[in-house]
């Protein structure tokens, strides 16, 4: 039991400001994503037939094939990352930080003996920013270049990435035959089987700007978020955007990534004696945070990738995480156990929040008084 409660300052009714409502992005925002997306996958999927014509599109073992004997390429999508995973967050800082929509491109298509697709993965990255010119220039939207992915940045503080993935043509006609077979499934269980359903971790290929590819499964990791939401409840969540929101107020850009603090918390919460609740958010901000320092300071592992670790940072960038998340903790626990005047519970609140904290002590109920 904490001397003092501030659960609604963190999560409170609609009708008074939170600091969760106030990492929320903007409706219009939120729309003109969504505009965005449904604009750049029409003009993907109309220009994808035109790949069979184009031989730098295809690796050399296939571009000698006269290209009618190509098979038409027929490009799906999936959106990942936190938008598919609600944890998003608006920017504390920008337009320095920026709302990011990770919309995955997928390409089926024959696979050659070595493995990879017979696509080049060099041609697919000029293929989505030949196909987006002049999407980009009639919308004033920019191309950036990324090893990983094409980012489109739309406005000041807000862009979307395509990662593009290759899948097998076979396995995906096959998918997609059971499916359209199939008049019970939902559109949304559809359109989410069309893509990963029963398909092999190892048989999905993550194209990279300098011509590899290397094998990604994003579904993968959207399964392991549903999962830890399935474990802990909503507050799991909310919980991953409140210390989003943290590193973001403290730091312009860090390498503190969403999926470690997401792998932190998570960590965090399997100590607790019980199930988290979901009317004390800041009584388990507090717990989770007094966790963070020594986590950060050991080993988390990328919970689909287990041979990987996902905080591998120079001595430096790790002394200045775990001082900050240290610091965190010791202000998180002086404002809510040591504390015991509402005005000040706020002001150390928002030390470490930021002024998306709303200052409202008349919310921060008190146990007693010192």
């Amino acid at each position: 039991m904490t001397l003092a409660n501030a659960h609604a300052l963190f999560c409170g009714l609609k009708s008074q400001p939170s600091y969760l409502a106030n990492l929320t992005i903007e409706e219009d925002e939120r729309t003109g994503l969504m505009e965005a997306r449904r604009e750049i996958r029409a003009t993907l999927k109309t220009a994808a037939a035109g790949i069979i014509t184009h031989d730098e599109y295809w690796q050399d073992a296939y571009s000698s094939r006269n290209w009618r004997a190509r098979a038409t390429i027929e490009v799906k999508f999936m959106t990942q990352g936190s938008f598919a995973y609600g944890t998003i967050n608006a920017p504390a800082q920008t337009p320095h930080q920026e709302i990011d929509l990770d919309d995955g491109m997928y390409v089926p298509v024959e696979f050659l003996s070595n493995g990879e697709p017979a696509l080049a993965a060099k041609g697919l990255f000029a293929f989505v920013e030949t196909a987006l010119a002049d999407l980009c220039k009639k919308n004033d939207w920019k191309l950036a270049e990324k090893p990983n992915c094409v980012r489109v940045k739309l406005w000041p503080g807000a862009h979307i990435d395509i990662p593009i993935y290759s899948i097998p043509r076979e396995r995906f006609a096959a998918i997609k035959e059971a499916l359209e077979k199939s008049h019970t499934a939902t559109f949304a269980a559809r359109d989410s089987a069309t893509i990963s359903w029963r398909l092999p971790s190892d048989k999905i290929m993550l194209a990279q700007r300098d011509g590899t590819w290397i094998q990604s499964d994003p579904q993968q990791l959207h399964d392991w978020v549903v999962s830890r939401t399935d474990r802990h409840g909503a507050v799991y969540k909310r919980l991953c955007r409140f210390f989003k929101g943290w590193r973001d107020y403290i730091w312009l850009k860090s390498p503190l990534s969403s999926l470690c603090i997401m792998c932190a918390v998570d960590r965090a919460l399997q100590k607790l004696n019980g199930f988290a609740t979901e009317d004390r958010d800041d009584a388990l901000v507090l717990k989770v945070a007094k966790e963070l320092p020594d986590l950060f300071n050991g080993k988390i592992e990328n919970p689909v990738l287990n041979h990987l670790y996902i905080n591998e940072w120079s001595e430096e960038d790790r002394n200045a995480i775990v001082s900050a998340a240290r610091e965190l903790r010791d202000e998180m626990s002086s404002a809510l156990e040591r504390t015991g005047d509402a005005e000040l519970v706020v002001r150390k609140l928002r030390n470490k929040f930021g002024q998306r904290m709303p200052y409202r002590p008349a919310s921060v109920k008190m146990a007693s008084k010192i």
